[in-house]
């Protein structure tokens, strides 16, 4: 008989397998702890202001009373019970982002324990590969180390937990649905939470339709709900229809056809990876590269299907990795379809088939230590450039040289700096790419008439 952790009584997983456990997840903590530390001491970066210091719905004064107006609620609420506790400090919200993480490393830790131990012998060092790849790769700096990623860092340890809790040999449908819930009220991604459960159950689970059904029920409500309350919530409302105003839904599919191979490839590269992407070039619906591409997405969840059976853990791999990506490279259009961030969750699956891949060599475990200890110096290198926001915008503009936007935004975190003639370069350079680049207008003549570029809170 199962006990309520899982582990099946009288299986040799006694004292002896939790200390094991307890080690692997110490390992991983202080590891993930030492790569990423460097954020403590970052600051408030540019995003910050807007979404945190100048933003009355992040303050514990003014929260209540901007709630029916602000996006994210959770989120908001996070930032206004610490701002009660100890004031926007800096390293404290950066500890808590770096907790929040933590939490997250543990609780994936165990979901993908269960998933080997559920299709296959107890395979803890495979589970432990895959989450320490996950943990210490530098496309997560994006999350940890920038104040503004707590949307995804929190959303994500919540699906997580929800996931958790659904998936267990007793399933706890309060804890799976308040989870599912919760989580897209910091951040609305994690509405796919009920996707990635019914992933688990077509490739991992092995049960009886009813009985996978009354496990799914709670987080598909949860998730119901939340999304109930996003749609009710006018700032949602308008940002959706920002959204479709600037692309219509076939265009920007169109467009993430292009985006979702430069997303995974930042992935498989982490030296390209910076906090403003090269955007990918567009072909036509009916073009080569275009067709080609649509081939592959639309291959890889089909053999993943077909694979279920004979390689679960792989399936679920693949099929975690396209389902993290709807919310954000489907039919809504942003700004940069090419994003760092929606890599934390996303990059789980990808993690996973490589510590897959290296479970089936013979030394795999020791081909994986220094492909962990380089990704932790790449880290550790990345958090460093969140200490200085010139720096971090600087390693974006020398990356991506012939984006507008990149040299615009360095611009702006120059003139906020009070380098003003060098800002001014940067933006002239961005205008010179694309002479409609409306922020780098903005910004030059917010210098010229001696204004301060951040001047208006968020709503």
């Amino acid at each position: 008989m199962p006990s309520a952790s899982g582990v099946p009584a009288g299986s040799g997983h006694g004292l002896q397998g939790y200390r094991g456990q307890i080690a692997i997840l110490s390992l991983l903590a202080l590891a993930t702890g030492a790569a990423h530390a460097p954020a403590l001491w970052a600051g408030f970066l540019y995003d910050d202001r807007n979404d945190i210091l100048l933003n009355p719905s992040a303050r514990a004064a003014t929260f209540i009373e901007r709630l029916p107006a602000t996006v994210r609620p959770l989120l908001k609420a996070t930032y206004a019970a610490q701002d009660a506790l100890g004031g926007m400090n800096p390293v404290a919200f950066h500890a808590v982002n770096l907790g929040l993480h933590l939490a997250t490393v543990v609780l994936l830790y165990l979901l993908m324990r269960r998933a080997l131990r559920l299709t296959g012998p107890d395979r803890p060092m495979v589970a432990g590969m895959a989450v320490l790849l996950w943990a210490l790769h530098p496309a997560l700096t994006d999350t940890v180390s920038y104040v503004s990623g707590r949307s995804m860092g929190l959303s994500s340890g919540l699906l997580i937990a929800s996931l958790l809790a659904a998936t267990g040999p007793k399933p706890r449908p309060i804890l799976a649905g308040g989870f599912a819930l919760l989580a897209p009220l910091a951040r609305e991604t994690a509405l796919i939470a009920p996707l990635l459960l019914l992933a688990w159950q077509v490739t991992i689970a092995k049960e009886p339709p009813t009985r996978a059904l009354r496990r799914a029920l709670p987080v598909w409500t949860g998730a119901l709900l939340a999304a109930l309350i996003i749609a009710a919530m006018a700032r949602h409302r308008e940002l959706i229809a920002f959204s479709l105003d600037q692309r219509g839904p076939l265009d920007t599919l169109r467009a993430n056809v292009f985006a979702i191979p430069e997303i995974l490839r930042l992935w498989l590269a982490p030296w390209r990876l910076s906090v403003l992407p090269t955007q990918p070039v567009t072909g036509g619906w009916a073009d080569a590269a275009t067709l080609i591409r649509i081939s592959a997405l639309t291959a890889l969840p089909a053999l993943a299907l077909v694979l279920r059976r004979r390689m679960p853990v792989l399936a679920l791999a693949v099929l975690w990795t396209l389902i993290a990506l709807i919310p954000t490279n489907s039919i809504l259009w942003r700004v940069d379809p090419v994003a760092v961030r929606p890599l934390y969750l996303a990059g789980v699956g990808l993690s996973l088939m490589l510590a897959l891949a290296l479970g089936r060599l013979r030394h795999g475990i020791w081909l994986a230590a220094p492909l962990a200890a380089g990704l932790a110096v790449m880290t550790w290198h990345r958090a460093t450039l969140y200490q200085d926001e010139v720096a971090l915008f600087t390693d974006a503009a020398d990356k991506a040289p012939k984006e507008a936007r990149t040299q615009a935004m360095l611009g702006l975190v120059l003139a906020n700096a009070g380098r003003l003639d060098e800002a001014q370069t940067a933006l002239r350079t961005a205008l010179r790419i694309d002479p409609f680049q409306t922020e780098a207008l903005n910004a030059l003549r917010l210098i010229k008439a001696g204004a301060p570029i951040y001047s208006a809170p968020a709503p």
